[in-house]
């Protein structure tokens, strides 16, 4: 009779427990609904029909972008980066000097935008072109909270890049390609340059419609979700887009793709490979990302987008991240080498600079170091401690030490303006981020800095957050201040006597 009464004890406490855990996630997901709908409010939002001429190496396109002004002061001016201007000239296209060759294999081509007109909803609108900045001029003064509505028409030439933005023999890149507003926030408006090291972007979240013409013989990977494919008569398909909160829109093109896919959580997956030889490679990747999604989703926090798409690209440099979509560099479809290694790093992305943003021209190693780290505890989770640790030895800790034995060690927390080089790049936000994040992990312990990333996660969701947030974090979790430790070792030379 005591057992049964126990059990029956037992059974009621888990069932409180079970309504408790129900009642919270509820809770929790209301207020992340709620944070969303605030965002949605007065972020911009961007209509853009684009026609895509292969052939010609171009596109055209009529953009439109609603902007709320949530600002405490009015504007007469708005600026947006065009990033494609940077690859007008070889003197100033974004790569190093010593990877032009690389970059542009078969010989320079000038890349641009070219704005044929600006107009608002009452008139055409003035505007001045400097470099990768555009400045427009509303007709009238924009005040807190005036809405405006901007119709921008612009064609882009496309160059023979294999970049972000460009093409090779098999893709079309179309990354950062368009008229963005810039961001504005307590240091005024950011109109940083393309650099030719890092990743230079600093965007706020903002909703996307976007109609891409194309012929019929090109397959078409974008942020978003597909929402039609409209066959024209004649030789063109329209493909519609339309995103959830993103931080910008690329897209892939290309008349080799072939697509396998798969189903994480509420999630569709795909992977674009080229036809052929590379389908192994393209389940090896759909398999990887598949893994990577389910497992950040469990220990940071559920992606909440409907879409995610890991596409073969003419990428030299490796891998890249975009909203919903990443770019793997084709030499990585054929041998194993860091193939996983680079998918799960650009899938942890999609957390870390995707939904928690951050400012990469200032502080590029909150996104980059929390994605190396993300990496790493997948290999941990996937492979074991003693395989992690290897990675970690091999891909993190190992080049730092040759770096730092051929070179003088600069701090990792420095705007991109101060890197000489990629090599100096890497072992700063890479490695040495890494380094401090690792050590971190063994002062306060896996488990309390999985919550202090939860917490950072949750805290900072569809906004650009700060060194000073992830410190925020880690003191609401740990009970103890880490602001000098943190500072210190962002500003050290030498962080492998830092963090030990």
């Amino acid at each position: 009779m005591k057992k049964r009464k126990f059990a029956i004890r037992l059974g009621f406490i888990l069932v409180i427990i079970g309504l408790s855990l129900l009642l919270f996630q509820k809770g929790h997901q209301k207020e992340i609904q709620k944070i969303t709908e605030e965002i949605m409010i007065n972020c911009p939002r961007y209509e853009m029909d684009v026609t895509f001429y292969p052939e010609e190496k171009r596109i055209a396109v009529i953009e439109k972008v609603a902007i709320t002004n949530d600002k405490a002061k009015a504007f007469q001016e708005l600026y947006f980066h065009l990033y494609p201007n940077a690859f007008k000239s070889l003197d100033e296209a974004p790569f190093p000097k010593e990877e032009i060759q690389q970059a542009y294999p078969d010989g320079f081509e000038p890349g641009y935008l070219y704005v044929k007109k600006i107009s608002d909803e009452s008139s055409k609108v003035n505007f001045e072109i400097e470099n990768t900045i555009l400045k427009v001029m509303p007709s009238k003064l924009l005040e807190p909270q005036d809405k405006l509505v901007l119709t921008i028409e612009f064609d882009v030439k496309i160059p023979p890049a294999l970049g972000r933005f460009g093409y090779g023999q098999n893709t079309f890149n179309l990354a950062n390609w368009y008229p963005i507003l810039a961001v504005y926030d307590e240091k005024g408006w950011h109109k940083d340059p393309y650099y030719c090291v890092g990743d230079p972007f600093y965007s706020e979240m903002g909703l996307y419609d976007v109609s891409i013409r194309a012929p019929k013989a090109y397959k078409i990977a974008a942020s978003g979700s597909l929402q039609e494919k409209i066959v024209e008569a004649g030789n063109n398909v329209i493909w519609n887009f339309k995103t959830e909160l993103v931080r910008d829109f690329a897209w892939i093109s290309s008349n080799k793709f072939a697509v396998e896919s798969a189903t994480v959580d509420n999630t569709q997956l795909m992977s674009y490979y080229f036809e052929g030889e590379n389908k192994k490679y393209g389940l090896k990747a759909l398999e990887y990302a598949k893994n990577a999604l389910g497992f950040f989703n469990e220990y940071f926090g559920k992606y909440p987008y409907s879409h995610y798409s890991v596409v073969a690209s003419d990428f030299y440099i490796g891998g890249m991240e975009f909203p919903n979509l990443v770019m793997i560099g084709n030499e990585f479809y054929g041998s194993s080498g860091f193939f996983e290694y680079v998918v799960v790093h650009e899938t942890a992305h999609q957390w870390w600079y995707g939904l928690v943003g951050n400012n990469q021209v200032e502080e590029a190693w909150l996104d980059e170091a929390l994605a190396e780290y993300s990496t790493l505890l997948y290999y941990d989770y996937f492979y074991g401690r003693k395989n992690g640790q290897k990675v970690y030895e091999q891909a993190i800790l190992n080049p730092y030490k040759l770096y730092e034995a051929a070179h003088t060690p600069g701090p990792i927390l420095r705007p991109l303006s101060e890197f000489v080089d990629w090599k100096d790049y890497s072992a700063a936000v890479y490695h040495k981020g890494t380094i401090m994040v690792k050590d971190l992990e063994g002062r306060i312990g896996k488990g309390k800095l999985q919550q202090a990333l939860r917490y950072y996660f949750e805290q900072n969701l569809y906004k650009n957050a700060t060194t000073a947030d992830f410190i925020k974090a880690l003191n609401h979790v740990t009970g103890v201040d880490w602001t000098d430790y943190i500072n210190d070792c962002l500003r050290s030379t030498d962080i492998l006597d830092k963090a030990s």
